[in-house]
């Protein structure tokens, strides 16, 4: 027993001393960090669709323009998918090299329709001109690392503009329309404050419409109690609500699912429900507690009507054009996006007019908004989504949004009302499906109609050319 116990210490501390002990190295060679101009094209690719599918650019769009860049600069075929935050490269080089996949997760970020503008024109550049690698390479690292972007209090300034030009819309006085620029420029830095801080969608919006609400609260009880003014708190709210549901991407969700990118269409649908989720939120404990302090806002859309029609044009054209600036829009884009959000809405007044339901108005509207953005924005060198997604704003159901909150936390599920009230906030779901749908479908229906257009008027200019 004696001699087992210093042979086992002594083995012990002679495997400690060879962990610890020094052995000569042998020689490695190192991997050369140099790319390949395949890999380097592959890594291009990449970093332009990470860069247009975190802007909410539509799948279809993104997956066309990078299969365009590596079937100029790769010999092998590419495959791509998107699944939303997830983007996969994967090429084939045969059967004796190892195949090459690119895995990347993208993380979502506003919106910047110039450098959205810029990459997408850098794309079909390539496919069309085949830009030399290295010069693409330099472009895009300017692109990227100088972009184009308005300041914040421009940004901030649109927002209040967009607010300011629902109250427009609904005939609102000089003091109604500055007191909302007020509350929709404040929400806009709330939202934005919110985003910077790492806060999630749904608890931003639900935020930001709690503000808006309260703030309209504040002013209504102020009114009631000292200022005697002719203030109407309801139309703050409803001008607060469109603020927040028009940077939703509702048409982008709806266009991927009818480009059969299912994944990504139920990510961002699911996306938009938790952030008009966060919308209801944000009004409902408002509502809820201006009531419970004595406060009340009318639930009725009688209590509200649209100014004149010159008036209604003028409000679309500032809600349309305001929006396109608080995305980063160059200024000639702005004139665009305004006019086609005019048009869209004389289109819905006019069909209503004739008698047609407002669901079917507006989506009807907003499909005459997508066909005029696709088949402008090749002219304009503007991305038809941002034509879109700003056209379509006026068009937003903030009104029958609001009273189906309203009555849904005036009246208990036993009164009637309660009900009238669902009726109501369904009916708002349902013209902000048909608004999306019908963009969707104008921009479907535009692209081939441009594509056939395109090299007839290209013809048409040469031939001219040379007469």
């Amino acid at each position: 027993m004696k001699r087992k116990v210093p042979r086992f210490i002594t083995q012990s501390l002679a495997r400690i001393a060879s962990i610890y002990s020094v052995e000569p190295m042998h020689s490695l060679e190192k991997i050369d960090d140099s790319l390949t101009p395949n890999m380097r094209a592959l890594r291009l690719t990449m970093t332009i669709a990470e860069q247009l599918l975190s802007m909410g650019v539509v799948a279809h769009d993104v997956v066309r323009l990078s299969l365009g860049i590596t079937e100029t600069y790769c010999r092998r075929p590419v495959h791509m998918d998107v699944c939303y935050t997830l983007i996969t490269i994967s090429q084939d080089r045969g059967v004796d090299r190892e195949p090459l996949t690119m895995i990347r997760v993208m993380v979502p970020d506003y919106a910047n329709y110039q450098q959205i503008q810029a990459l997408q024109s850098l794309a079909l550049e390539i496919r069309n001109k085949h830009l030399p690698l290295h010069i693409a390479e330099q472009r895009v690292e300017k692109i990227l690392s100088q972009p184009k972007r308005h300041s914040p209090l421009v940004i901030c300034a649109s927002g209040g503009l967009i607010s300011a030009g629902v109250i427009v819309m609904y005939n609102g006085d000089l003091l109604m329309i500055g007191l909302s620029f007020i509350m929709g420029f404040v929400a806009t830095i709330v939202l934005r404050w919110l985003w910077r801080v790492g806060m999630t969608t749904f608890y931003s919006q639900a935020s930001a419409a709690l503000f808006a609400t309260l703030a309209a609260a504040g002013i209504a009880w102020a009114n009631m109690y000292g200022l005697r003014m002719d203030i109407n708190a309801t139309l703050l709210v409803i001008s607060g609500i469109v603020l927040l549901v028009a940077g939703l991407m509702t048409v982008g969700a709806f266009q991927d699912a009818i480009d059969e990118f299912y994944i990504t269409a139920n990510a961002r649908l699911l996306k938009v429900i938790m952030a008009t989720g966060g919308i209801v939120v944000g009004v409902v404990i408002g509502l809820y507690i201006a009531t419970k302090f004595g406060i009340t806002f009318p639930a009725t859309p009688d209590r509200l009507s649209l100014a004149d029609k010159h008036l209604q044009y003028l409000g679309a054209l500032i809600v349309a054009a305001a929006f396109a600036v608080g995305n980063h829009a160059r200024w000639s884009g702005l004139i665009v996006s305004g006019l086609i959000g005019v048009f869209g809405w004389w289109i819905s007044r006019l069909l209503l007019i004739a008698g047609f339901d407002v669901v079917v108005s507006s989506g009807i509207a907003a499909t005459v908004i997508g066909l005029m953005a696709v088949l402008t924005s090749r002219l304009w060198r503007f991305p038809s989504m941002a034509i879109i997604a700003a056209g379509i704003v006026p068009l937003v159901p903030g009104l029958s949004l609001y009273n189906g909150l309203m009555g849904v936390v005036l009246h208990p599920p036993s009164d009637p009302l309660f009900m009238t009230a669902l009726a109501i906030l369904m009916r708002a779901v349902m013209i902000g499906l048909a608004v999306a749908a019908g963009a969707s479908l104008g921009n479907m229906t535009g692209r081939p109609i441009r594509r056939w257009l395109i090299p007839r008027f290209r013809q048409e200019a040469i031939e001219e050319i040379k007469q």
